[in-house]
């Protein structure tokens, strides 16, 4: 796998529809970290309009996001956005935990699994969300089949 510093990045702007800057970001997936957004984010539903920039790796892009983020003040960033020498080893751990998430993204993905008829999300491995799609029509046919062994494996008898 390739060293998420070396990896293209982007820095991408979200706005709402009158052009209010909502907020800025990095990330080397847009597809996954907008999927994620619309998971965590109570805001997401506002975004009408994205901008997105690519850069060559992610310290650059790093550099570039805490610069626009100071300069642009989106409304939903708080990293970066009134930063000063006190803050620099929080800015830095939050730095960190930012390129770890970035990195679990890569290989995880927000899914959403069926258990026992309850819809959830989970962040799980691709191979995961697969054994548990397959699990769920094993116990479908169960319930389809013998509705008595099911309700009995289920109820935890």
């Amino acid at each position: 796998m390739p060293d998420i510093q070396t990896q293209p990045t982007a820095v991408y702007r979200l706005y709402r529809r009158d052009g209010l800057l909502l907020y800025i970001g990095i990330t080397n997936d847009t597809a996954v970290r907008f999927k994620w957004h619309a998971l965590t984010k109570s805001w997401w539903h506002l975004v009408e309009r994205q901008r997105i920039e690519w850069h060559p790796d992610r310290p650059t892009a790093l550099r570039l996001e805490a610069e626009a983020i100071k300069a642009e003040l989106p409304l939903h960033n708080s990293m970066h956005a009134a930063a000063g020498p006190h803050d620099t080893p929080l800015r830095e751990a939050r730095s960190q935990l930012s390129t770890i998430v970035d990195d679990v993204r890569v290989q995880h993905e927000p899914r959403w699994i069926t258990y026992f008829g309850k819809r959830v999300v989970a962040v799980v491995e691709p191979a995961f969300h697969d054994d548990a799609v397959r699990n769920e029509r094993i116990v479908t046919a169960l319930r389809e089949v013998d509705p008595v062994l099911y309700a009995r494996l289920t109820a935890g008898d």
